[in-house]
């Protein structure tokens, strides 16, 4: 499949997942479920969709609580059982041959980003420090 028609197909799925999710998918375990990247395989044959709870971590400085990291994993769980529903629909939608079939994994990126930035500072203030030396 080609990069381009590999990247228009993520971009439906998410908008697609965003839709349906919240209106059709009956657990309460996904309430609160954020789309925000998706992958499909070269063959398009599957897509792994990135996905975060809704309102992100409640203190990000100490990254998740294990009551967050519960919820994050129920609806992982959640939306892993939804899967053949939601693969049913995104065949009633995408003019495509093959549906891929959908993998749910949680997104760290916004925690990996804060942790940098927060390394960042130490480093930059151990070298102040050193230099005032």
């Amino acid at each position: 499949m080609q990069a381009v028609r590999r990247a228009r197909l993520e971009a439906v799925i998410i908008e697609e997942l965003a839709k349906v999710v919240p209106r059709e998918v009956k657990d309460p375990r996904v309430s609160g479920a954020t789309f925000t990247s998706c992958t499909v395989t070269q063959d398009g044959s599957q897509a792994t969709v990135l996905v975060t709870l809704l309102g992100g971590l409640a203190n990000p400085n100490e990254g998740r609580t294990p009551k967050e990291e519960a919820a994050l994993r129920e609806c992982i769980k959640g939306l892993s059982s939804a899967a053949g529903f939601l693969r049913r629909h995104m065949a009633s939608v995408l003019t495509i041959r093959h549906i891929p079939n959908l993998v749910f994994k949680e997104d760290r990126g916004f925690e990996n980003t804060f942790r940098v930035n927060e390394l960042l500072k130490q480093l930059s203030s151990e070298k102040k420090t050193d230099e005032s030396k």
